[in-house]
């Protein structure tokens, strides 16, 4: 027996026949309208993609395809004051690889590397720093010999992907000659690059190291160009090659160097270290009087920075530096030596000032401090009575102890610092040091540091103070600057190297002006004096001095210093200026462990007053004719 089907209460086959096209039917519209809001939807975000943004999307096309290769821009010339080139640029053949793939590298490189003498580890640690950028050139010898550019233009179908380009590279036509100052260029170093990268500098530039090249980088780089190249999918360049831009050339700077001082002043200095063996390295600097312009800076040895820039092998280097003939600090602005007997100047500037004695008053030297008889005069028997411009001809020892015992060692600390000890000149160049003023405050600091043995200023150490031992350091520069300022009344000014910046066609885009670092206000009759002083130090036959300047036809004014040094033989110092009616330079020399500077400093610094004095002595001699 069949059991009756169970039917809806609400629902009778009546109704739901009826009901059935009409579900359909909305079911149908549902999905229309569905589909057609999904493709208003698709339509609007093509045409937000292809209209709106399609020209963003096409250059990102193209930048997935293209990648862009620098052209380094020509760096600027260093010219002297007179627009002889202390620094340019000269062409040369440097050897470039774009690496296509693994297997051609293997067969290449090796027979590249034998050309250029090369160690295949150095080759390949330069293609290793360009993997995933294969699309552009990677440098692999710079400045190649006439020979390597003949082998390679031979055996091009065994090299495939090297390639030679012609390009600019640094030249200095004076070789060493300035070189610590001028500084060096070469390539960009991983931790450079990490700090430089925002700026532009990518792997492979060449950037300043040192010096006046290293402190004007911004100047002398100008800004590069480039040009498009295809690349595939790996990043390989594909030989297609799209617009380029052409680069900017670096400005040209012109420095206040006089050339002829310069060369002078180098091969006076160069002279001293060879007659004098036991000698380390010298300084020079020479100053304008009016302007502080940097005349000439000496620093020696120094080395040759075309060898650094064409490349030179690391055993050569460490031989170079080892046997002393090169040296890459820069002695002039970076150098510490007690000033000595030099310092006498500030000494004797300062117990005028607090009148703590007078131009006339004499102290008798008996070739001993009476309150400690250690302390003698360089002169056993001693000078005698002398008054201050004779303490300074003399170079009087215990003139300068007693008024050092006077005035206490921070009194006469506070004139150094109001002549520029103690402090960076302020010369365009990076590195300076800053030099040992001491004082009370200094020597309690040192103590606490346990750098000497007793917190307070000894009273022996008040008076050896006072004539530039005991803790001074000083910078050549600084002693330069020193004597500067008081050639030209206590205004001190600011050394300075750069003089304009040009562009490469001679037009003048920026002027350095002079600038005034510190004023020493004293009484006029006070720089008379200490200048009395120094004019007799070389015009005086009494003066330490006087042996190498008695037959210079132009009035000079200079101090003498022999600085003890407790690692080795003493330094040998000159400061001076001239003419000493009318300063026009100062100059500072410093001779590293050269003795006494009356006997090798004061000649460094007469043949500079030579080279300076040369042509108004001609023009003189001339108009005699």
């Amino acid at each position: 027996m069949s059991r009756p089907m169970k039917r809806d209460s609400h629902v009778t086959p009546e109704t739901s026949e009826s009901l059935a096209p009409d579900l359909l039917k909305s079911r149908k519209e549902a999905v229309t309208i569905g589909l057609i809001l999904v493709f208003l939807l698709l339509a609007s975000r093509m045409f937000y993609l292809q209209i709106i943004k399609g020209e963003v999307y096409t250059a990102m096309s193209h930048q997935n395809r293209t990648r862009i290769i620098s052209i380094p821009a020509p760096r600027g010339d260093i010219l002297d004051r007179d627009d002889n080139p202390l620094v340019t640029s000269r062409p040369s053949f440097s050897v470039y690889y774009w690496y296509t793939n693994r297997e051609d590298a293997e067969k290449t490189l090796p027979h590249l590397a034998e050309i250029l003498g090369m160690d295949m580890a150095d080759i390949e640690k330069r293609v290793l720093q360009y993997q995933g950028r294969y699309f552009e050139p990677i440098p692999i010898a710079k400045d190649i010999s006439p020979e390597a550019y003949t082998a390679i233009v031979e055996n091009a179908p065994l090299l495939r992907g090297v390639f030679i380009e012609p390009e600019p590279i640094r030249y200095y036509p004076e070789g060493s000659l300035m070189s610590p100052i001028l500084g060096y260029v070469g390539e960009i170093s991983e931790r450079e690059l990490s700090q430089l990268r925002d700026q532009g500098y990518r792997i492979g530039d060449i950037i300043g190291k040192q010096g006046v090249e290293s402190y004007y980088e911004s100047v002398l780089r100008g800004k590069d160009g480039g040009y498009q190249v295809e690349v595939d999918y790996l990043m390989r360049p594909t030989g297609n090659r799209g617009p380029g831009i052409e680069p900017e050339p670096g400005h040209d700077l012109r420095l206040n160097i006089d050339l002829d001082i310069q060369r002078a002043a180098e091969e006076a200095v160069r002279d001293a270290l060879e007659q004098h063996p036991s000698a380390k390295g010298g300084a020079a600097v020479v100053l304008d009087v009016k302007t502080g312009g940097v005349l000439a800076i000496v620093s020696a040895p120094g080395f040759d920075p075309n060898k650094l820039v064409s490349g030179i092998s690391q055993a050569e280097l460490n031989e170079f530096l080892s046997s002393g003939q090169w040296r890459f600090s820069d002695l002039a602005t970076t150098g510490l030596y007690p000033p000595g007997s030099t310092f006498k100047l500030v000494t004797a500037i300062a117990a005028l000032c607090e009148g703590k004695t007078t131009p006339e008053e004499e102290i008798f030297d008996p070739g001993y401090h009476p309150s400690v008889p250690s302390l003698v005069c360089h002169r056993r028997w001693g000078h005698g009575s002398v008054n201050l411009a004779e303490a300074i001809r003399d170079s009087c020892n215990v003139y300068f102890y007693e008024m050092g015992r006077r005035l206490g060692m921070d009194t006469y600390a506070e004139y150094a610092r109001a002549l520029g000890l103690g402090a960076k000149t302020g010369i365009d160049l990076y590195g300076e040091n800053y030099g040992t003023v001491p004082d009370s405050a200094w020597k309690a600091k040192a103590y606490a540091e346990g750098r000497v043995r007793e917190p307070e200023v000894l009273y022996a150490e008040h008076m050896m103070g006072a004539m530039g031992q005991v803790f001074h350091l000083d910078t050549p520069i600084q002693m330069a600057s020193l004597t500067q300022a008081i050639a030209n009344d206590g205004v001190r000014m600011r050394p300075f190297l750069v003089k304009e910046i040009l562009t490469q066609d001679g037009e003048v885009v920026q002027t350095f002006e002079p600038e005034v670092a510190g004023v020493l206000e004293a009484e006029q009759w006070i720089f008379d004096e200490v200048k009395k002083g120094m004019a007799m130090v070389t015009g005086d036959p009494l003066g330490t001095a006087y042996w190498a300047f008695r037959d210079l036809p132009v009035k000079v004014a200079g101090k003498t210093g022999t600085a003890e040094n407790p690692l080795g033989e003493n330094h040998a110092w000159f400061v001076g200026f001239g003419p000493f009616d009318n300063p026009e330079i100062a100059l500072a020399v410093v001779i590293d462990q050269g003795g006494s500077g009356s006997e090798v400093a004061a000649p460094v610094a007469r043949a500079i007053f030579d080279a300076y004095f040369a042509d108004r002595l001609n023009a003189s001699s001339e108009a005699d004719e």
